[in-house]
């Protein structure tokens, strides 16, 4: 597996700021997260054998609060580091002014976040039907079986590649985030071949450390909660709840940085096809009214 491990370390330097200020805010997710399984363990032993379907109870809304509040938080203050860490990666000469600038240059783009998720919605649904229509003539070939997994791997990587192309657009200068968002696709879908297979090996390269993520925490907090008398589903989920906070804080901007360093180079210097940003303008109708509604 061939990875731009250095590209991608250069790219996240140039938003360093923001990736530690993300860090920590996931960090201390975490720690809350092992003060509230704390708390359910707590009502476990103190229950008892006799209680244990009250302290399930207080597991599931445990659980439902935590998940909740990080939908809270992603509706009202993520989302709009994530704009800044990718306008951050774009490289634009605004960005080393560093993050309050880069958070008050994306707000031109997203006002809301209702504008942030119509953006990246119109954004995976174009990867996806490109895909789906650049796959119809290979599946005719003899390798069927190895192209329908490539195209698999394709519709599964759309989600950090269109944050990549999203870096892209930021890199067009324009204020009209219609306008730069076309123009970043028309870019990918001309000249990102290389792009698109990084992509791939990013996708394996998250997977696998939300894998050892979770296997490093899984089994220390199997034996731990096995030797204490505590429910072992109890650890298994608090390994899972940890091993995505951790993974979100430090495996995701390093994909991302490496997603968007790899599109960056490869389109620098090329210039979008009009009639391909007319044809996109057709695919993706979000992306022709999201300056109708910024506006």
């Amino acid at each position: 597996m061939t990875i731009n491990f250095r590209e991608a370390l250069a790219t996240l330097s140039r938003a360093l700021p923001a990736v530690l200020f993300r860090a920590g805010i996931f960090v201390a997710g975490g720690f809350m997260v092992i003060i509230l399984f704390g708390m359910v363990l707590f009502a476990f032993r103190l229950a008892g054998s006799s209680g244990r379907a009250v302290a399930i109870g207080i597991t599931v809304m445990a659980v439902l609060g935590w998940l909740g509040s990080i939908l809270v938080l992603q509706r009202f203050f993520l989302y709009r580091h994530r704009a800044a860490l990718l306008f951050l990666f774009s490289g634009c000469p605004t960005a080393a002014l560093g993050l309050p600038a880069a958070i008050q240059e994306t707000r031109l783009f997203f006002p809301d976040h209702s504008r942030w998720a119509v953006l990246n919605r119109g954004l995976r649904r174009a990867l996806s039907v490109f895909y789906r229509v650049d796959g119809e003539s290979s599946l005719r070939s003899a390798a069927d079986a190895d192209m329908r997994f490539s195209r698999t791997l394709d519709l599964l990587a759309s989600g950090p590649l269109s944050q990549a192309i999203l870096s892209l657009a930021f890199s067009r200068g324009n204020t009209d985030p219609g306008r730069s968002a076309r123009e970043a696709l028309a870019l990918y879908f001309r000249h990102g071949l290389e792009s698109r297979r990084l992509a791939r090996q990013w996708l394996w390269f998250s997977a696998a450390g939300l894998a050892l993520l979770f296997l490093c925490l899984a089994l220390p907090n199997w034996f731990f909660f096995r030797s204490a008398g505590a429910p072992v589903g109890i650890g298994i989920i608090l390994a899972a709840a940890i091993a995505w906070l951790l993974h979100q804080a430090f495996v995701i901007p390093f994909v991302l940085a490496g997603m968007s360093g790899a599109l960056l180079a490869e389109t620098r210097g090329k210039t979008p096809d009009p009639d391909l940003c007319i044809k996109i303008d057709s695919l993706v109708p979000a992306l022709a009214l999201l300056n109708e509604k910024t506006n």
